[in-house]
């Protein structure tokens, strides 16, 4: 057991031909597209869900609403 050691390798030269014969430019774009997409509705929400805790803390603690 001290002086054996083995070495396993995988071969993903399949797979990527697999991968790269089936994904075309398209795709990734509509992918890209779809992921910057959701990620501006996050971004706009967040900004929204911000502006409107300030709005309410501040209403709360001065007595009157302002946007």
């Amino acid at each position: 057991m001290e002086g054996s050691t083995t070495t396993n390798t995988v071969d993903f030269s399949g797979l990527l031909s697999a991968l790269t014969g089936s994904i075309t430019p398209t795709q990734v774009l509509t992918v890209l597209a779809a992921v910057i997409g959701v990620g501006m509705a996050f971004f706009l929400m967040w900004l929204g869900v911000r502006k409107a805790i300030r709005a309410f803390t501040s209403a709360v603690s001065s007595g009157k609403l302002s946007l």
